[in-house]
Order: C-alpha cells, then structure tokens, then sequence
C-alpha cells in the first residue's frame, strides 16, 4: 500500500513536470515565432514608404486615373519595385500585370463641318444621348419645326426627312394644346428616328446656359469596365446649336450639307499588378494582400496625387512584400502562399478587384482572407490624435480574424481601434466601398484598414507632405503581423456559424 502511495505521487509529480515542460516548450516556440515575425517587421522603414510614395504621388504619374498613361507609368513602376523585391510575378504566363478591358467615350471626338466650315464643341453645338461612332457625310438639311407629331398637329406633313438630318426648334408651339408632353429631347428624337432621319439639330434658346452645365461631362470621358452589359445606343446623333448659330449658318437651309464625324468609343486596357510568393507546407492555400494604386486624374486641369488615397495603401503592399520576401530569403517564409496585389479602376467601381474575384490567377475557395489597405495615411476630424486605425469587416465572415486582429493590436501596436465604420448601420457604408468588398461576396473574410476621410479627399491637395508616414509604418506593421499570423497558423480562419 506504501508502495501504491509512493507510485502515484511519483507519477503525479512526473506528468506535472512533463506538463509543465511541454507549456514552457509552447512558450518558448510562441516566443521564438515572435522574434522572427518582429525580425522582418522591422525592415518596414518610413524611408522606404516615403521614396515610394514620393514617386507616385508626384505629377509625373498624373493622377493614376484607370487606363490612362498615368496608370500605367505606375504599373510600370510597381512592377519594377517587385522584380526589384525578388516576389514571383502573380498573374498567368509569368507576367506582374493582370490586364482587363476598359470602354471610354471621350466626347470631344466629335466633329461638325457645315459647307466647309468646322463648328467648336460647346461654343456652337453640343449634344446629348448615349450616341454611337458614326460618320455622315454631306448630308441634306430640312426644317421641321418643333419636331412633334399627334392627331391634331404635325411638323412632318408634306416634308421628307428620309436619310436627311432635321433641324427643330427646342419646346412645343405655344398656340396648340397638345395632348402629349414633348419635353423630352428622347422623344422626339425616336420619333425622328421612326421617319427615317438620320440626326436631330435643335435650336436651343438657353444654349449658353446649358452647354456650361453639360461642359463638365462633356470634357471629361466617362469610362466602363469592358462590356459589363450593353447600353442601348440612340441611333442617330442628337446635336444641339445656339440661336445664332442657326441665324449665321442655316439661313439657307435647302441648299447646305452637313457632315458630322463621331469617334467617340474607345477600347482601353487597365491593369491589376500582382506579386506571389509561394508558401510552404500550405501553398494551395492563399492570403492576399490589397491596395489600389489608381486614383483621379486631373481636376479642372490640376492634379490629383491621391498621396493618401491610396497611394499609402499602394506603398505599404510594396513594404510588405519586402518584408515577407526577406523572411523568405532566409528560409522563414510563409506556410501559405501570398498574393501582394495592387488594384487599378477602384475610384470608377471596384473595377480591378471585381475582375481578379470573377477571373482569379488562384482558387477563390483556397483563398484564406484579403487584408486590405485603403487610405492609412492622415487623421480625420473625429479624432485628436493618430494613436487610432478603422478596422472594417473583421467579423463579418469570420470571428476568428477578428480575434487575431485583436490579438495582434494588443501584443505589437496597441492602437485604438475604432469600429465605427464596421456597424452595418453606418450610414457611409464603407464596407461595401473599397476593394475588399469583391472578396467579401465571395464569401472571403475580410479587414479593411483605413485612417477616415480629410479635407483633401478627392482632391488635388492630397498630397505627400501631408502624409503620416510614423502612421503609415505603423499601420503597415499591423497587416504584416497580422497576414504573417494567419499565413503560419496550422487552422484555417473558420467561418461565422461552423464549428
């Protein structure tokens, strides 16, 4: 019995030391996973954030606006900053460069000769309606009136519009009571169309007026992601001309001919620009890491750098994949893969994130989260210091991210973290207005990190020396631990509502 005794509190003893070696043995492995994690945190420097950014957000880069040269000089740069890095090229065929398909209508490829001479876009002739690319040449003018047609009145009786091009005038006669409301330059410009016009010319008595309210539209080209679904085109032009032009140019009408030239479609590219590294024991199984790199363009001929939106995000996506491809270097590289991808076409609708998640490089099943990195790089007026960040999403698809979110901010930065933004009940729903929301639909958790709007949003004043790049650095810290986190950990994140 003695013996028994001495037995069991040896045993006790032992599987209390064993227990005990085995929880020091965990800590000391968490601990050591620190140090390396830290390791490469600190290769995040401001000097870096600040000769990127300085770089893009200059007006070399013009803005970054989706499809045009700026856009691509930044692509370009980017895409040597991650040859430059050493990550793998991301998208197929072994190129950085995820190209899709932009539509643009630039409105000012419209052209206007009558007998010779070259009316001005908006000083003689603007027009309206979603036109299409056509060419008519010397085409016969013919007056009809206001263009109206009903039981009781009409301006086409005994005149033949056939393949000519007719002039009206704007409203309705003021001596009929017409049944119909012709207000509606749409209306009649279909009924032309059903006579067998080829173009309406209206004589608008505000020309003036109205030419300065459409000018801004009208010189600046609005563009759509490539064929997301056919707008139905008018098919004849609908041009509109002052009062004085028609005195000056149409006072012989029968014996005129107009040609007008329409060229305004054009077929453009964007593109995302995506750095890999592959992971380890997890490869098949993907983080990726988000920013868009496009911004505005020009505002009323001035530049809009977006040094903040989001040319913070676009640089800390760099940082980042330095930071992991050091790790990497020296064989401490991630058990998942990562995808490091900056985004073009988010200021035109989430356009480049919405082309990767419908035509991805890697399995959207196999993908774990996207981190991404919108606007880090000032403070808004709801806060009095910089010690904050917004986190949006974290919970939304799984509470898991956002307990290693929590995690992270306790144990390396130990911001205040403001949710404000996160309530489904906000009234800004930021959680559908940046790139992680293609993710997110997809059934991808999320966290969108971002620092609130300032006076410079959306404007040409968004500009490098008023970034905070101690918060930049920060911030891009944050995501690193975080993505380093959930690319090493053995579990998957686990979806609200499973076990």
């Amino acid at each position: 019995m003695k013996y028994l005794a001495t037995l069991l509190i040896f045993t006790l003893v032992s599987c209390t030391l064993t227990k005990n070696n085995n929880n020091l043995s965990d800590l000391k492995l968490e601990a050591l996973t620190d140090s390396i994690a830290a390791k490469y945190a600190s290769s995040i420097l401001i000097k870096d954030l600040y000769k990127d950014l300085s770089i893009l957000a200059s007006d070399e880069y013009e803005g970054r606006e989706t499809a045009r040269s700026g856009q691509k000089k930044a692509a370009k740069y980017i895409l040597e900053r991650f040859k430059e890095i050493g990550v793998e090229p991301g998208a197929k065929n072994g190129s950085f460069l995820q190209t899709f398909g932009v539509d643009t209508k630039n409105a000012a490829n419209i052209f206007i000769t009558l007998n010779g001479y070259k009316w001005n876009l908006l000083k003689q002739f603007y027009y309206k309606g979603n036109i299409k690319d056509t060419s008519l040449v010397d085409k016969q003018l013919v007056f009809a009136g206001f263009g109206i047609e009903e039981d009781i009145y009409s301006d086409y009786s005994n005149i033949n519009v056939k393949n000519k091009i007719i002039v009206i005038n704007e409203g309705v006669p003021s001596s009929i009571n017409l049944e119909e409301n012709w207000d509606s330059w749409r209306k009649k410009a279909e009924l032309a169309k059903e006579k067998g016009a080829i173009g309406v010319i209206t004589i608008d008595k505000n020309f003036t007026e109205e030419s300065e309210r459409i000018g801004f539209i009208i010189e600046n080209p609005n563009m759509q992601m490539h064929d997301p679904g056919k707008r139905k085109a008018d098919l004849i032009p609908n041009i509109y001309i002052s009062e004085s032009t028609a005195k000056t140019f149409l006072s012989k009408i029968s014996e005129s001919k107009i040609s007008i030239e329409i060229d305004i479609q054009e077929k453009l590219t964007s593109d995302n620009v995506l750095g890999y590294i592959e992971g380890t024991d997890l490869k098949d199984e993907l983080v990726v890491i988000t920013a868009h790199y496009d911004h505005l363009g020009y505002d009323n001929g001035e530049v809009c750098n977006g040094a903040d939106d989001d040319g913070s995000g676009t640089v800390s996506v760099i940082e980042l994949a330095e930071a992991f491809q050091k790790a990497k270097n020296d064989g401490n590289g991630p058990r998942r893969s990562i995808l490091f991808m900056t985004v073009s076409g988010e200021e035109k609708g989430l356009w480049g994130s919405k082309y990767y998640t419908e035509n991805p490089v890697y399995s959207i099943e196999k993908t774990v989260v996207d981190l991404n990195i919108d606007m880090i790089g000032r403070r808004d007026d709801e806060h009095d210091n910089d010690n904050y960040i917004y986190l949006i999403g974290a919970d939304r698809i799984s509470m898991d991210l956002h307990v290693i979110s929590e995690k992270i901010n306790k144990k390396y930065i130990n911001y205040d973290i403001d949710y404000t933004f996160n309530k489904r009940t906000d009234p800004n729903q930021f959680y559908y207005r940046s790139d992680h929301y293609n993710f997110a639909k997809n059934g991808i958790p999320v966290i969108f990190y971002f620092s609130g709007v300032h006076k410079d949003y959306h404007k040409p004043t968004d500009d490098v020396d008023k970034i905070n790049f101690n918060k930049v650095q920060r911030t891009t810290k944050m995501v690193f631990f975080t993505a380093w986190e959930i690319a090493n950990r053995d579990q998957r994140l686990r979806m609200n509502g499973t076990d």
